[in-house]
């Protein structure tokens, strides 16, 4: 049986602590995905835990027909759906700037690629220029950063984004398309050309190391 399938055996037995294991193998990638749709990382950190806590209380409702991950991020792509309509309503009432909160980035999230470089210059290159891809990724619209972030960041295919979403693939496909001719446009105005066949680096957002 899938690990993440008897943890939620157990918790639905009566070992609500096991729910912290679910938590802890999970967050780091929900919050990739939710600070890339919503361009913010406190507001990514508050949707992320409303997002365990609606899991926790949706629980029995997992079967297991896709994986604990696909159907928590599922929960976390509808709870950043609301913020945005939160937000903007808001901001038509002249609460909040949806631009303010892009360009906040205070709580000690960095980007960082996975990949070995053995030259220290071509690190810190390949650092600047995911920092801008990140920059440019937060200013287009919502609904293609979030398609875009599922395609090319989590590697998912049309059909897992479908069924998180409840978007026809091929809507998916157009809004990717949009997403990447954006991307590779506004990237391109900075000066950086990306390859053809995506626009987005091979590259993932941690936390920084305490001390670091």
């Amino acid at each position: 049986m899938n690990p993440d399938m008897q943890v939620v055996k157990q918790v639905l037995a009566g070992d609500t602590e096991a729910f912290r294991y679910l938590v802890d193998r999970h967050r780091n990638k929900l919050f990739g995905v939710l600070m890339r749709i919503l361009a913010d990382p406190q507001v990514a950190e508050e949707v992320a835990q409303d997002t365990f806590v609606k899991a926790y209380t949706r629980l029995e409702g997992f079967r297991g027909e896709a994986s604990f991950s696909t159907w928590l991020i599922q929960i976390g792509v509808h709870q950043a759906r609301d913020r945005h309509r939160s937000l903007r309503r808001q901001e038509s009432a002249g609460i909040v700037s949806l631009d303010e909160l892009r360009l906040r980035n205070e709580s000690g999230w960095e980007p960082a690629d996975g990949r070995q470089v053995a030259d220290p210059l071509a690190n810190l290159i390949n650092k600047e220029k995911w920092e801008h891809y990140e920059a440019e990724l937060a200013g287009i619209p919502a609904d293609f950063r979030e398609v875009f972030t599922l395609r090319h960041l989590e590697n998912m295919d049309y059909g897992e984004i479908s069924r998180i979403t409840g978007d026809s693939p091929g809507t998916l496909k157009v809004r990717v398309h949009r997403a990447r001719a954006l991307l590779k446009a506004r990237m391109e105005a900075r000066g950086i050309k990306l390859g053809n066949s995506t626009a987005a680096p091979t590259a993932r957002l941690v936390r920084k190391q305490e001390g670091s």
